[in-house]
């Protein structure tokens, strides 16, 4: 996933670095900013995880996300 595909998806779906970040279990705004800086890679499964939503209406993903973020690992 280029640097430009996740920082697309990520304005798609309206979602802060800080967002997308917990959504995604990353560390936090730092590590989204050096993914889209071309600094650092996603993993394979963020990737997959984020095409998976990129592929979806919007309000269907948003909803995903929604329901994904019950499982809190809090």
């Amino acid at each position: 996933m280029t640097k430009e595909e996740f920082k697309s998806v990520r304005e798609k779906l309206k979602l802060s670095r800080e967002e997308i970040a917990e959504l995604l279990a990353m560390s936090g705004y730092s590590a989204v900013a050096n993914i889209e800086l071309g600094l650092r890679n996603p993993g394979k499964l963020t990737a997959k995880f984020l095409r998976y939503l990129n592929a979806m209406p919007k309000s269907q993903a948003k909803k995903l996300i929604e329901e994904f973020n019950e499982y809190d690992s809090n």
